[in-house]
């Protein structure tokens, strides 16, 4: 099994999809380089694939920085980093920190809140407008100053608004109020 071996510094907010591939037993695979961010995709939401508005994600110092200071306004323009190399067995090893205040504009849930996206959709199928990958996010969150403790490690499953109206919407399947509702042979299930 490959052994995913990466350094991040959050500043604010990163949410980077990586998933591995089955390799030899216990070989470290380092998916940043060091020095910059070729082999990743940047999504960032009102942007297409590949625009790195604002000079949000940056390779410097041998991590991988995440600023808003150019933004102005923040605009719900949350931030995707994606390996580009799809992987499907993985170990993930990472250390991230964060740095600095909430961006204005931003919602104040993004405070010290980052993650890591597993199974992540491909950001190339990703409308321009859409904010969130569809995927599940190991969420990390950091301590807001204040003395009480904050759980860090959740399990988020992220699915766009108009995926759920448009794909999920199919009579077998559906979300209503963050509640998955299933229906079996038209009976309903919590």
């Amino acid at each position: 099994m490959r052994i995913i071996s990466i350094s991040i510094l959050v500043l604010l907010v990163i949410n980077g999809c990586i998933a591995t591939k089955p390799s030899k037993e216990n070989e470290w695979v380092k998916l940043f380089n060091g020095k910059d961010l070729n082999d990743w995709f940047i999504k960032i939401h009102h942007h297409d694939i590949g625009e790195n508005f604002g000079d949000t994600f940056k390779a410097e110092d041998g991590i991988i920085k995440v600023r808003y200071d150019k933004y102005g306004d923040f605009n719900d323009q949350f931030g995707h980093l994606y390996y580009k190399v799809p992987f499907s067995y993985y170990h993930l090893k990472l250390e991230y920190r964060f740095v600095g205040q909430l961006q204005k504009g931003a919602p104040g849930y993004t405070l010290r809140n980052s993650g890591v996206m597993f199974h992540s959709q491909d950001p190339r199928t990703m409308p321009k407008e859409q904010d969130w990958p569809i995927s599940i996010e190991f969420q990390f969150l950091g301590g807001l100053g204040d003395g009480k403790p904050r759980p860090t490690g959740n399990m988020c499953f992220r699915v766009p608004k108009w995926y759920m109206k448009e794909k999920l919407m199919n009579g077998t399947v559906s979300i209503l109020n963050r509640k998955l509702m299933m229906a079996t042979n038209g009976s309903k299930q919590k």
